[in-house]
């Protein structure tokens, strides 16, 4: 029961760590149309706790029930389009909720968050 519980965890960590890989391969090209300064980091997280993102989304951004969104999130311009209008069950955050200012900061405080550790360093995942 342990190895096939080791087994799964292992497949969701490799899975994840795909995921990122190809979000990280996207970022690049993406990174030099954004023209908007960046956020506070500090003010971010603070928003982040007081708009109840994490509920959802996790203290560090890393998901629950809601998906991940750090620390790599979506480009600036596309993750206020779906703060504004999400296509999942996440509720709506119009501007007078919370300002594209302030989800600069979100953003830059999901941006702030550290990489998750190598497989590799993971004592129980190894063989």
């Amino acid at each position: 029961m342990k190895t096939w519980m080791l087994m799964l965890l292992a497949v969701l960590v490799l899975a994840a760590a795909g995921a990122t890989a190809q979000t990280q391969a996207q970022t690049p090209a993406q990174a030099p149309a954004q023209t908007t300064p960046a956020g506070d980091a500090d003010a971010g997280k603070k928003l982040f706790v007081s708009l109840g993102c994490w509920t959802c989304h996790g203290y560090e951004g890393q998901g629950g029930a809601g998906p991940r969104i750090a620390p790599r999130p979506l480009p600036r311009a596309a993750f206020t389009r779906y703060v504004r209008r999400p296509s999942e069950r996440m509720p709506n955050y119009p501007e007078r909720v919370v300002s594209d200012e302030q989800l600069g900061h979100i953003h830059a405080y999901l941006q702030s968050r550290p990489m998750p550790r190598p497989i590799e360093s993971i004592p129980l995942l190894q063989p």
